[in-house]
C-alpha cells in the first residue's frame, strides 16, 4: 500500500506501524533521515528492524520485500536529479 498525504501528516507513523507489525526494512533517502526514522520509532515505543539509507542499496538476495520513506526523495537520490511525477498501481491510503 502506499501512503499518501502532505509533509508532516503521519506517513512515516503509519509506515512505523507496519514495519513494526510485518517486520519490515525501511528504506530512507540518507543516514540522517535513517537516523529520524529509527528515533521515531523508539518514541513510539515500537521494535522495527533498522531503516536502511540508499547508500546501502543493493538489497538483492538480502531480504523479501521493504517499505520505502519519501518515495520521490528515495528515487531522486537513486536517480540523481528531481523527480517530477511518478504513478503506481500500489492500492492508496491518504493521510
Amino acid at each position: 500500500m502506499m501512503i499518501g498525504g502532505r509533509r508532516n501528516c503521519g506517513k512515516t507513523t503509519e509506515m512505523i506501524k507496519q514495519a513494526n507489525r510485518e517486520c519490515l526494512y525501511i528504506i530512507c533517502t540518507d543516514r540522517q533521515r535513517v537516523k529520524v526514522v529509527a528515533e521515531m520509532a523508539r518514541d513510539m515505543d515500537l521494535n522495527i528492524p533498522y531503516p536502511i539509507a540508499v547508500e546501502e542499496l543493493p538489497l538483492k538476495g538480502y531480504m523479501k520485500e521493504v517499505l520505502v520513506d519519501d518515495v520521490e526523495d528515495v528515487l531522486s537520490r537513486l536517480i540523481g536529479i528531481r523527480v517530477a511525477g511518478a504513478s503506481t498501481s500500489m492500492p492508496m491510503k491518504i493521510q
